[in-house]
């Protein structure tokens, strides 16, 4: 498999003309096609994955909530993050009125090459490419 590529031209004045590359989604894998899969390739059945995926879920929501950065080894590093209004003043700053969304980050798990000092990121390497049609 790989992953297919639409073109899409830019409209913004300044990038007018401009072609530019966009993933195109190829569907989604659901938790529960997850523990069937995993069921199917360990010796555990698809209802404990089912059930472990769901606690993990659980458990990351409410270490990030507190602030935590939650790290699953070989996977990635999840954190909250905030979009804000900015303001004049520090004492007009209100909470409930200039914090606009919470976002959550992901960062895939990697390892440093020291000798070209660059990071590997296992999920984002060996990747093929194809043009949509």
């Amino acid at each position: 498999m790989s992953i297919k590529i639409k073109l899409y031209q830019h409209k913004r004045k300044d990038l007018q003309g401009k072609w530019y590359g966009r993933a195109v989604k190829a569907g989604e894998v659901t938790t529960k096609d997850l523990a069937r899969i995993i069921s199917a390739n360990n010796s555990v059945t698809e209802s404990d994955v089912h059930a472990v995926i769901i606690a993990l879920v659980q458990e990351m929501k409410h270490h990030l909530r507190d602030g935590q950065t939650v790290v699953l080894d070989g996977f990635g590093r999840f954190h909250l993050t905030i979009q804000s209004e900015m303001v004049e003043r520090k004492e007009d700053y209100d909470l409930r009125k200039h914090v606009k969304r919470v976002l959550c980050k992901f960062t895939p798990w990697g390892t440093r090459n020291l000798y070209n000092r660059t990071l590997d990121r296992p999920f984002c390497t060996a990747v093929d490419f194809e043009r949509w049609k």
